[in-house]
């Protein structure tokens, strides 16, 4: 995959003395430079302007207000696991037909926010706030975390960040293969790269501008080779002719490469977008099959599957996981409810709270140093009204 050439970088003089800024200017000597005083009205009128080819105008500028946010999820008729996130950067380069990117943003440029060490200082902040806690936060919900790393070197500063905070593990979610700044850095067991994952019929046809499936198994091999994490995202799961095999095939090519003791956490989840999105999507991907399979309205209003053959996806995927890769693994669905859980797992966290401690439970069993001591869940029931002291807790590998 190739990162894409930037033509034009705005540089608000707010940031004009960043490193950040430094490098995207060093790293694209082909890019036209634009140094200005930005105000809201300014970036207003910048917003409204029509979008450039492949988000290639870079807007360098400061973060107003907190950057370190739960991850929106959905109502909680479906379970989340309340993860946080970290908007860096809003807008990325890849180009899949099925984003909901495109719904929700429609800047004409790729925004950057390069006042790094108040990000950064937000986040302890907000870890050393909670110190009996351990937080899951990550860098991709308005971006790919890694598109355009070559230009920032952001993961530079964010992975060694992240290696010297106790509670807390960073995961950089992607559809690319730029790992090259990961590679030499001291991340002390303190970062998951996780991957996006389809097999490469959906690639070619759906995730445009993406690495191909053999540069992530690639990438895969060189990160795991460097001490990180890996997590595997099977979301969204895509209907398409042949899919049951296909699903089981990309397992069996994963696990060929990756080493399941070394993977954090495996999401799984199927397309589900706004019913506003449809046209969009059919405007600006003629040829995408997607939005012709049979879709229902979900109980939080998103277009879904139907349930039945939801279930039929999650059954095929969930038993491939455990019987190519390992009974042990940690997996998840990300947006879905109780029954779905319970049909195909056979249980279900109790609410959002529980799957949260789950996830750190999970880590503290497969990871000894990663977290000091066992995780008490009382802590993370906090905000439940329902506390349990006595908690029945699945033991992945024996379910």
């Amino acid at each position: 995959m190739k990162e894409p050439k930037i033509t034009k970088i705005i540089v608000d003089k707010s940031v004009a003395d960043q490193e950040l800024v430094s490098r995207y200017k060093n790293n694209n000597p082909q890019a036209e430079v634009v140094q200005v005083a930005l105000t809201e009205i300014d970036k207003e009128a910048m917003f409204r302007r029509e979008p450039t080819p492949a988000k290639r105008e870079i807007l360098l500028t400061e973060k107003q207000g907190h950057t370190v946010k739960q991850c929106p999820g959905t109502d909680r008729t479906y379970r989340c696991c309340n993860y946080h996130v970290i908007n860096q950067t809003s807008n990325c380069p890849i180009d899949c037909t099925y984003c909901i990117l495109q719904f929700y943003l429609n800047n004409p440029v790729t925004t950057v926010y390069a006042n790094t060490d108040k990000l950064l200082d937000e986040v302890r902040e907000k870890v050393a706030g909670q110190p009996n806690r351990f937080f899951r936060i990550g860098t991709g919900e308005l971006s790919d975390s890694l598109a355009f790393d070559s230009s920032s070197e952001f993961s530079r500063d964010i992975v060694q960040a992240f290696a010297e905070m106790d509670n807390v593990l960073l995961e950089l979610k992607t559809k690319s293969n730029r790992v090259e700044n990961l590679l030499n850095l001291d991340h002390k067991g303190h970062t998951v790269i996780s991957w996006s994952v389809n097999p490469q019929v959906i690639i070619d046809s759906e995730e445009h501008k993406a690495a191909s499936l053999d540069e992530r198994l690639e990438a895969m091999r060189k990160v795991q080779a460097a001490g990180y994490k890996i997590g595997f995202h099977f979301d969204p799961l895509l209907y398409h002719k042949d899919w049951e095999v296909n699903y089981p095939e990309l397992i069996h090519k994963l696990f060929e490469v990756v080493d399941p003791a070394n993977v954090a956490w495996i999401s799984i989840g199927s397309l589900r977008f706004p019913p506003e999105m449809k046209d969009k999507v059919l405007e600006k991907f003629p040829k995408s099959k997607i939005m012709f399979a049979e879709l229902i309205r979900g109980m939080d209003g998103k277009m879904r599957y139907p349930k039945p053959l939801r279930l039929e996806m999650y059954r095929t995927v969930y038993k491939a996981l455990r019987e190519i890769g390992s009974d042990k693994l940690f997996i998840y669905f990300c947006m879905e409810s109780e029954e779905i859980w319970k049909r195909v797992m056979g249980w279900s966290p109790e609410h959002n709270e529980h799957l949260d401690f789950l996830f750190a439970d999970s880590l503290y069993r497969q990871f000894p140093t990663l977290i000091q001591s066992a995780p008490n869940r009382l802590v993370y029931d906090e905000g439940f009204p329902l506390h349990h002291e006595k908690a029945e807790i699945p033991i992945f590998g024996t379910l």
